[in-house]
């Protein structure tokens, strides 16, 4: 779809100088759940039923038609799946018109005669939030979320933790359940990309969310909607081939292969619904770290080949007890084992006149397993009046984790050092959720509720050097968590205006005891206000501002003392002492029919939470060698302030290729007291993506998707460029019922991450990378009634609970 770029700044230019006539009419379209309905037709009518003009509603059910002459008219409203809807006749004078909400209703036999086809724009840009719909990509058949969100553009993985350009604190949500608690590395990679229906990008959240994050990615998975007996059968496999060249220790063939079913049944009051995956998959990671030291020069090589199989499991249940009451039950679980051979080469150089000075080899054997079970029970009352409802949530979860690591240390003189380390970490959590929606007038709703949550940690670490218990190391970390909130938002539509205000207050309960000892105590209490203000400058282009102040609390493992080590010169530490980060953000975006055009925004964060702050000391091993052992900690950072723009822009070639491509450039700066020297950094970096999708015929289409990155500042570290490109191919056959995909991702294996830390003594070079590169075959057959029903989407109370462990990928 081109856009006439004349057309778009004249619109631009007459907004910011209030050159705007005429007489508009604004409504909107919403479902029985008072959910919006996007791209519907609406038309506006003549007393005599004759058109005038039409138009599609936008992602948040909203239409608009501009410059209307003095008259009579109405609008009447059609879409697959619903009854055709009209309003009232109105008389349009001298000023602009705001209709009432029209609700649809769902018309059951046209359900019952109707397959939907339609296909989604991969973007939408809504007033609060850019949807990135998937379900349909040819590149997701195979993958995994984590590999998914690598698409979303400005997503990157740096140091294995995703992040954000110009974010600091980013959340990952799957159906709006957050857990601070559950470990989102594993979770990312278990979930089936083909089970994802979209991805939500909301970059400044109402108060009606967790205050938690600045930026959060809600990874919202398909629900079949669809009347009778259906589902899915998967399966898809995988080979990662590569060379001695790129992995340092011989060709090498990766591999993985995910069988997968789903099946729900909708019938009267009930729908019975339920999922089970397996993934099972070999992998590798190459970690390579130069350090420099007065005289000494420190190379470090990890090659860490890892296999897992992951078995996850959903069922539950909604009953429609009558009109106006829905309950619903849903048990998730998930259970993971793996086991990985860790292997170091370290040596120590003289740089005065390059004699090796030290040398050890060493291997870490890890298995690792991961379990949790999660309830859900909700209760959803419609009122009589038209968009009154009340809904209440309640949570129960369980997770386990249960890490082991034999560390065996092979010097060129002494003996051989086996230390052993094992964390135990039982998770359990509760919350409760209700939500009141009020409509106020025609154009007008007040939104109320509270939440409270409670999380009991016990994380015991065991430490032994050699068989010998070692007390120094071990430690047993207590942490109870209680958080309670209370918001409120109000909507409101004014002519060509729409305005959001909310305001949440939040008190978080905290303590931790590390071997007996209370080492964290905290209460307090915060508000959080949010803004959203929508100008629509005719039926296609509309300006959105936004501002909120949201919260970063520390993840329980940033705060626990534990020394976690992944070779004899490297650990990570938490830190009891750390406080909670501050962010106010603010955003200006233009979008052209739905879709983003032009964004600019701007946060300023205060004690910035950093993963890795870095140190590092000697240390006098088993053998009575000292080495140099660097580490990195959480801590706080005084301030950090972001400045990004991002440009999108539509690619279209007739009916057959439809994408879209753009551009971020993010100014990033910190300022910081650290370590007892000023630490100063500020970089530009730019992001270039495009997306495109190729309709070769009515059963064959492809796929093709990139990115490239430039260098940027990410805490202490300078990360270097990378990039990737995938390239995917489908076809459909059995009458549309099935579908064969082959993909490649990261083709030319960019996706790689380099590093540099430059700070007071600290000079350290940082090269990591692992099996971006994936040959995907994957087979999906669809069963059972193919009709589409109209249903609600529902969320749970945890919703905004699994989040603040950390999301490393």
């Amino acid at each position: 779809m081109p856009i006439s770029m004349k057309y778009l700044f004249v619109c631009v230019l007459c907004c910011c100088c209030g050159v705007l006539y005429g007489q508009s009419v604004t409504g909107h379209i919403v479902d029985g759940h008072q959910q919006p309905v996007a791209f519907a037709n609406v038309s506006l009518l003549s007393p005599q039923d004759s058109a005038v003009r039409s138009t599609l509603t936008d992602g948040n059910g909203t239409y608009h038609f501009g410059k209307v002459s003095p008259g009579r008219y109405k609008v009447a409203i059609s879409i697959i799946g619903f009854k055709q809807a009209a309003s009232s006749l109105f008389n349009m004078i001298s000023t602009d018109v705001i209709l009432p909400d029209i609700q649809l209703v769902a018309d059951s036999k046209q359900l019952s005669d109707v397959i939907v086809t339609g296909r989604k724009p991969f973007l939408e840009q809504r007033a609060d939030k850019l949807i990135v719909n998937v379900q349909s990509s040819v590149l997701a058949a195979g993958a995994t979320a984590a590999e998914v969100l690598r698409r979303v553009p400005g997503m990157r993985v740096l140091n294995d933790r995703v992040t954000m350009t110009g974010k600091n604190k980013l959340i990952i949500m799957v159906d709006g359940r957050l857990s601070q608690y559950q470990d989102m590395n594993v979770l990312l990679r278990a979930i089936p990309a083909s089970n994802i229906d979209r991805i939500e990008v909301i970059s400044n959240p109402s108060a009606k969310f967790d205050a938690e994050g600045d930026t959060i990615i809600n990874i919202v998975l398909k629900r079949r909607q669809i009347a009778g007996t259906n589902g899915t059968i998967g399966f898809a496999m995988g080979a990662d081939p590569y060379t001695l060249n790129e992995v340092k220790q011989g060709n090498q063939l990766y591999q993985r292969y995910n069988p997968s079913v789903s099946a729900n049944h909708r019938s009267g009051k009930f729908n019975v619904f339920g999922s089970y995956n397996y993934i099972y998959r070999t992998q590798f990671e190459v970690n390579i770290i130069n350090r420099y030291n007065n005289n000494n020069y420190y190379d470090q090589r990890n090659y860490n080949p890892s296999n897992y199989g992951i078995h996850t499991y959903q069922a539950g249940a909604d009953f429609k007890a009558d009109s106006l009451n829905t309950i619903g039950i849903v048990v998730n679980a998930f259970n993971r084992k793996g086991n990985g051979d860790f292997q170091n080469v370290s040596l120590q150089t003289n740089t005065t006149n390059g004699s090796l000075t030290d040398a050890f080899n060493s291997q870490n054997l890890q298995n690792n397993i991961n379990n949790n079970q999660a309830l859900n029970i909700n209760w959803r009352h419609t009122f009589a009046k038209a968009g009154q409802s009340l809904t209440v949530d309640a949570d129960a979860a369980h997770y386990l984790l249960d890490n082991t690591s034999d560390i065996y240390v092979y010097p060129i003189t002494g003996k051989i050092i086996h230390n052993y380390q094992r964390i135990k970490n039982p998770i359990n959590f509760e919350t409760i959720k209700a939500d009141y929606l009020q409509p106020l007038g025609k154009n007008s709703k007040f939104e109320s509720g509270f939440k409270t949550s409670l999380a009991k940690i016990d994380n015991n670490l065991l430490f032994e050097q050699n068989n010998l218990i070692d007390a120094g190391r071990s430690n047993r970390f207590l942490y109870r968590e209680n958080i309670n909130a209370a918001y409120g938002n109000f909507y409101t539509t004014l002519g060509k205006w729409d305005f959001q205000a909310g305001l949440r207050a939040e008190q978080t309960v905290a303590n931790g005891t590390s071997s007996g000892q209370k080492v964290l105590n905290r209460n307090y209490v915060q508000a959080f206000p949010s803004l959203l203000l929508t100008r629509r400058l005719d039926s296609v282009l509309a300006i959105t501002g936004q501002y909120s102040r949201r919260i970063g609390r520390p993840s329980y493992q940033q705060q626990n003392p534990f020394e976690v080590y992944l070779d004899p010169l490297t650990y990570t530490k938490g830190n009891p002492l750390i406080k909670p980060q501050t962010t106010n953000s603010a955003k200006l975006s233009l979008t052209y029919t739905g879709l983003p055009v032009l964004a600019l925004s701007y946060d300023q964060t205060s004690d910035v939470i950093v993963d890795y702050a870095p140190q590092q000391k000697t240390v006098v091993d088993a053998n009575g060698v000292p080495r140099l052992v660097s580490f990195s900690v959480a801590d706080n950072l005084a301030k950090a302030q972001n400045f990004t723009a991002q440009l999108n822009f539509p690619i279209k070639a007739g009916k057959v290729v439809d994408g879209y491509g753009g551009l971020i450039t993010t100014l990033q700066r910190y300022a910081a007291l650290y370590q007892g020297s000023t630490f100063e950094a500020e970089k530009w970096s730019y992001v270039f993506f495009a997306q495109a999708d190729v309709k070769i015929s009515a059963t064959w289409a492809a796929q093709f998707s990139a990115y490239y990155a430039t260098s940027s500042q990410y805490e202490f570290i300078k990360a270097g460029r990378n990039s990737s490109v995938d390239l995917g191919i489908a076809k459909k056959f059995l009458n549309n019922h099935g579908k064969i995909s082959l993909s490649v991702s990261d083709l030319f294996f960019g996706d790689r991450t380099l590093g540099n830390i430059n700070y007071e003594d600290i000079d350290l070079h940082l090269k990591q990378y692992n099996d971006t590169r994936n040959i995907i075959l994957a087979f999906v057959y669809s069963f059972g009634s193919q009709h589409l029903k109209a249903a609600g989407t529902r969320t749970s109370g945890a919703d905004e609970e699994t989040k603040r462990v950390k999301t490393n990928l």
